[in-house]
This record gives structure tokens, C-alpha cells and sequence, in this order.
């Protein structure tokens, strides 16, 4: 136990003013309603599937954690929202401990209304630090208004020296020694521990408890108030004061990572996470993914990547490791075709310039653009490429645009084809009778590697020897109109995945 605020050593004593009134502390009944609101937050999250014992950021996100790329842009709200939440029902038992067996007491010496502004002023000032020097941490500050609740009976022991017997004030001090050496040590081990919040919230606890400490007398409600608006509102104005100096970040930041921590993902390759938003749905992002697979950008674990599709244009966003250095997934860049599909391979025996600006990697991603783009079903398509911070580097740009042939007939073509190579294969198509004006869609893309044409097959169509063999027969008639032989012939399937490769020499 902490100390023991029942004993005789700990009791306050009561100054009288004219012999017959006498102060009577107040219940403690904003600790108890406080407990209980954190007990009930935290049962209503577990009931609604929040982990026991050890939550994710992006589980205590949606109940009102703080989060600097939301707080900071129009949720301020979640200063104080957080100052009831708890990362886990170890995290809950502890905070609740400290606070019933500092707080009864602490209410007893300050009074209801001055010990509720206490531990908000705390908790707010606790996840204001906590912003400063951990902006992209997902933050419940519950523990830094806990800390204040210690931070307010040391202030107050420290200005009304007489309140509390030497001895019971001795206890306190000590415990309170203990508790945050403690506390100072398990934070400096454990990176999980927000202990900057805490000794924030710890501090503007000390500041308010010395600014409203007053004698235990009855008359001291007739000063009270005036005393406790100006010190919330000095607060409130030093705590705005504060929120507008909060390191922020871009536009682009924000939106990064507040679709990281708010939006579904799906899990693929080896443990990556594809997070996908906007009229996105969980089958496009799975295409894309196998994709992302196929390519080898789902190479090394736990690398995270944010597809995001709305009407008329899709994108797709890969962080890359270190602010100015590479991962090692891409120390080096080649590309080449595998299966019929471009596949990103690398090295590490010579460390290239930084990916948004090197020519091959940037060539690589203009490679698989078509791909994704195809698999996103929505064109244009943009592959943005960020640093750690979550900046925005550079865009590729995959461009797929389309010509008609006759009324139904297609041919999307992207890359470095352009509209004149596309009416060619109209025409070299419609020759050789395969566009028929029922609806056939046909893709042309062309690179570096030269030109690739794909046709669409039934499911298993591509078994049947017959039709293989009739698709050889086309692609040797239309391969001279996009610049070929040589010419790369894809099958894919109505997921738009290549079945099977036709090279015509």
C-alpha cells in the first residue's frame, strides 16, 4: 500500500475560526465516480472486442485515444477522452489502485469540484507532452491525470506544511518517492511506457495543487471559486497555447497515417499488411496484394502499404525504411519477367541512390503500374513512394486509357503505348476477325522490354489447345502493329491474374 489515508499520522487537521464551526471534508465521491467511469469505459471496449489484456493502438484509436496526425487536426476533444482509457486490464488495475488510495484523500484536501479539475488539467497536460515528443503514438492518458492526482497532494502538502501531521506527511512523501522512481525506471525500460505524458501530467498536478491549496477552514468556500476559475482558465489558455505549438505534420502525413490506424487491412506474403480504403473493397485489395506478391514488394515482414480507390483513379503508397537510407528490400533494383509477370528483384551489393529518385527502381514501379492498375480495376493509377516520416517522395503515375472499336469492342493501353500504337491493334484486330463487336477487351502495355498484349480467357480456356492455338495465330497477325515480333502474349483470367504466356518471336 502506498500509504495508509485512514491512519491517525495521516489525517488532516482541521482549523477552526470561531470555536463552534468546523470544516467538514467532502466524500470522495468524484474519485469513486472517476474509477467507475474508467471501469466502465474499459468493460464496454472489451465487450465490443477490444483485447484484455494487451490492445492494439488501432483498437483504443476508435474510443478516443490521442493521436497526434487527429488530435492536431480538428479532434482536440481526445485530450480529454483519453484521459479514461487504459492499454489492458494490467494497465487498468494499476492506475485504479493508485488513484483510490491517493485520490480519497487528496479530494478530502482539496474538495469535489477542485479535484475533478485536478485530474482533467493533469490528464489534459499529460497528453499535450505526450504529442510533443511522440506525435505518431497512439496515447490513453489516464496515467498521466493519475500522476497529476500525486503531483496536486504534494503541492498541497508543500504550501499548507500544517495540514498533515509531520509523520503521516513524511509517509506520503516517501511513498510518493518510491512510486516514481519506480515509475521513472519501468518507463526508461520499457519503450511502451509514454513517461513523458506522465511526469506532464505530474507537473501540472504540482502547479495546480500549489495554486489551490488553501487551509482546511469553513470559511474557505467563500474564495473558492474565484481562486479555481482563474487557475483552470490560466491553464486552459497555457494548454492552448501549448496544443498550437505541437510539432504537425503535412496534409499528406496525416491522412497517411490516419488511414493506417482507421482503415481495414487485409494480411498477405509474409505477415504484410495491405490497408485499403475509400470504395475499395476487401476483394480488390486482395488482387492487389497478390499482386504486391507476385512483384516481390511483399518481400520482407510486416511491411505495411495503403490502397485507396475512388471514382475515376486509384493509388497505391509504399513506405520505404530509414528517412535517407534504404532497407534492405531495396538496396537494389532490377526488374525482369517471370511466369509472364514483372517481378522487382534486388541485391545488396552496392547501395543505390535514394529510391524516389533512382532511375531503375523508379523504371520498376512504371513496370508493375499496369498490373496494379489492372488489379485495382480503376485507372489512372498512382504509385506513391514515402520515407519513414510518412512524406510524400515521388509519384509514378500509371496511365491506361482506352480506344473503341465499333461500339462494344476495347483496347486499353498503357505505359509507353500510345493512342496511335492502340488504333493499330484496333484495326490489326478487327482484320484478323477477332474484335466482332462483342464486347472483347484487349491490353496493350509497353516498356523498356518491348510490347505485351493481353486477351481475356474463360475460366480454363486456357487448357483448351484449340483456343491456345487460335490465339498464336492472332498474336503472329497483330504483332507487326505494336512494333513487334518479338511479342509478349498474356492469358489472364477474369481476375485479371496471367494464366499463361504466348512469347511470339
Amino acid at each position: 500500500m502506498l500509504f495508509d489515508s485512514s491512519s491517525e499520522a495521516s489525517q488532516p487537521r482541521i482549523q477552526e475560526t470561531d470555536g463552534t464551526a468546523s470544516y467538514v471534508p467532502p466524500l470522495p465521491v468524484v474519485t469513486l465516480i472517476v474509477i467507475a467511469i474508467n471501469l466502465i469505459v474499459f468493460m464496454v471496449m472489451v465487450v465490443c472486442g477490444v483485447s484484455l489484456v494487451t490492445p492494439t493502438g488501432k483498437e483504443i484509436l476508435q474510443w478516443g485515444a490521442n493521436y497526434g496526425p487527429l488530435t492536431t487536426s480538428g479532434q482536440e476533444w481526445r485530450l480529454f477522452t483519453a484521459c479514461f482509457l487504459h492499454f489492458g486490464i494490467i494497465h487498468l488495475a494499476m492506475n485504479i489502485f493508485i488513484l483510490y488510495q491517493v485520490g480519497v484523500f487528496t479530494e478530502r484536501l482539496f474538495g469535489n469540484v477542485q479535484f475533478l479539475f485536478l485530474y482533467l488539467l493533469a490528464g489534459l497536460a499529460g497528453n499535450i507532452v505526450g504529442l510533443f515528443f511522440h506525435p505518431l503514438t497512439v496515447g490513453a492518458g489516464a496515467s498521466g491525470a493519475v500522476f497529476g492526482v500525486y503531483g496536486g497532494l504534494l503541492g498541497f502538502l508543500v504550501i499548507q506544511r500544517g495540514v498533515v501531521p509531520r509523520e503521516g506527511a513524511l509517509k506520503i512523501a516517501t511513498s510518493a518517492g518510491i512510486f516514481l522512481l519506480f515509475n521513472l525506471i519501468y518507463g526508461l525500460t520499457n519503450p511502451k511506457i509514454d513517461i513523458e505524458a506522465h511526469f506532464g501530467g505530474l507537473l501540472m498536478g504540482f502547479a495546480v495543487g500549489c495554486l489551490l491549496a488553501q487551509p482546511l477552514t469553513p470559511t474557505r468556500h467563500l474564495y473558492n471559486r474565484v481562486r479555481t476559475l482563474s487557475v483552470v482558465t490560466g491553464a486552459m489558455l497555457l494548454s492552448f497555447l501549448a496544443i498550437s505549438r505541437v510539432p504537425k505534420t503535412s496534409a499528406f502525413q496525416n491522412e497517411w497515417y490516419r488511414q493506417i490506424m482507421t482503415s481495414p487491412s487485409i494480411v498477405s506474403g509474409n505477415q504484410d499488411q495491405l490497408v485499403y480504403s475509400g470504395t475499395a473493397t476487401k476483394e480488390d485489395a486482395g488482387k492487389v496484394a497478390q499482386i504486391l506478391v507476385d512483384v516481390g514488394l511483399f518481400r520482407s515482414p510486416r511491411i505495411t502499404m495503403l490502397f485507396n480507390k475512388g471514382p475515376g483513379s486509384a493509388s497505391l503508397s509504399i513506405p520505404l525504411k530509414g528517412d535517407e537510407t534504404l532497407s534492405p528490400t531495396f538496396d537494389n533494383f532490377s526488374s525482369a519477367l517471370v511466369n509472364g509477370k514483372t517481378v522487382v528483384t534486388h541485391s545488396v551489393q552496392k547501395r543505390p541512390p535514394l529510391p524516389w529518385v533512382d532511375p531503375i527502381f523508379l523504371a520498376s514501379m512504371k513496370s508493375i503500374g499496369p498490373q496494379l492498375a489492372s488489379a485495382a480495376g480503376e485507372t489512372p493509377f498512382t504509385i506513391r513512394l514515402l520515407n519513414s516520416k510518412g512524406e510524400l517522395k515521388s509519384e509514378v503515375k500509371i496511365e491506361t486509357t482506352e480506344v473503341t472499336a465499333g461500339t462494344r469492342d476495347r483496347v486499353s493501353y498503357s505505359g509507353q503505348a500510345t493512342a496511335a500504337d492502340a488504333a493499330a491493334l484496333v484495326k490489326a484486330l478487327q482484320a484478323c476477325g477477332f474484335f466482332k463487336g462483342l464486347g472483347s477487351l484487349v491490353f496493350l502495355a509497353k516498356d523498356r522490354s518491348g510490347p505485351e498484349v493481353s486477351f481475356y480467357m474463360s475460366d480454363g480456356s486456357w487448357n483448351d489447345p484449340r483456343a491456345i492455338a487460335y490465339l498464336q495465330h492472332v498474336s503472329r497477325k497483330i504483332a507487326p502493329s505494336v512494333g513487334g515480333p518479338p511479342l509478349k502474349v498474356h492469358l489472364i483470367d477474369s481476375g485479371r491474374q496471367t494464366r499463361m504466356e504466348l512469347p511470339i518471336e
